[in-house]
């Protein structure tokens, strides 16, 4: 397969409203295998956005939400990727789920967390660098949000051959252009495909109840950095990913070679 057609949903992520969300991440699915999308991106969080706390109820609820779209998308013979409260401890950690055909997957936890809001009051911090997961449609490695400012997160993409990378955020205004910088420089450095979707909305975050605005922004870039596809506003992005030009690309530009040259691909 050298092609896919991939979508991502930036909603309004409401804090708490379970049902809310969910059905919108559903109307978002139901959109996209419309498109003919064969992948769906959600924001960050998208079952329950940040809380100062996550009472059990909530994360049941949360389980809930994601046990029925990943059967959703099951019948709709799709995937979807996004983060929720994830884990079995006094604190959930942000995790990174994969749904549909890929299986049930939780293969990441959000390493780095957003001091400026507190979020490791809220959560647990990931132990593990995110992992490249072998799908129907390719491999992929997914990272959330602040993730995306640190390069050695997104390595793995490079060093593990994936055709995706996938970015779920919650990145409000102020920092609108560094999400765009960032999610290009991502791609181009580790010679991928890239997908980000960062939520729409305004929210209160964190300890300070200090209200952000968010751009509702999907992007895809290809694998030199270049954006291919962009949706503003929190509307539903639909694009097609090409992965002979990521071929193509490293073989012109052998970023891996040269690296395994100068001694610096791990062994």
């Amino acid at each position: 397969m050298h092609t896919l057609r991939i979508a991502a949903f930036p909603f309004d992520v409401r804090p708490g409203e379970v049902a809310q969300n969910l059905a919108q991440a559903c109307l978002g699915l139901e959109q996209a295998q419309a498109a003919g999308a064969k992948l769906l991106v959600l924001p960050e969080k998208w079952t329950t956005s940040f809380l100062e706390e996550f009472p059990a109820v909530l994360r049941r609820q949360s389980e809930e939400a994601l046990t029925t779209l990943h059967r959703q998308a099951e019948k709709a013979e799709m995937m979807v990727v996004g983060s929720a409260p994830g884990g079995e401890g006094a604190r959930p950690s942000n995790e990174l789920h994969f749904l549909g055909v890929a299986g049930n997957l939780r293969p990441y936890r959000k390493r780095m967390l957003f001091s400026p809001t507190g979020e490791a009051r809220q959560v647990e911090r990931g132990t593990t660098l995110p992992s490249v997961v072998s799908t129907p449609w390719g491999k992929i490695c997914a990272v959330i949000c602040y993730d995306l400012r640190f390069p050695e997160l997104c390595r793995p993409a490079l060093f593990q051959h994936a055709d995706l990378l996938l970015c779920c955020a919650q990145w409000p205004y102020p920092r609108v252009e560094s999400f765009e910088l960032m999610s290009r420089a991502r791609a181009a450095e580790n010679q991928v495909w890239l997908v980000s979707c960062n939520r729409a909305g305004a929210a209160s975050l964190g300890s300070r109840n200090q209200v952000m605005e968010f751009p509702g922004m999907a992007l895809c870039v290809d694998p030199s950095g270049k954006i291919r596809a962009r949706e503003d506003g929190g509307q539903l992005l639909v694009s097609t990913v090409d992965f002979a030009e990521a071929e193509a690309l490293r073989k012109s530009l052998p970023l891996g070679r040269d690296l395994q040259r100068a001694g610096l691909w791990p062994q």
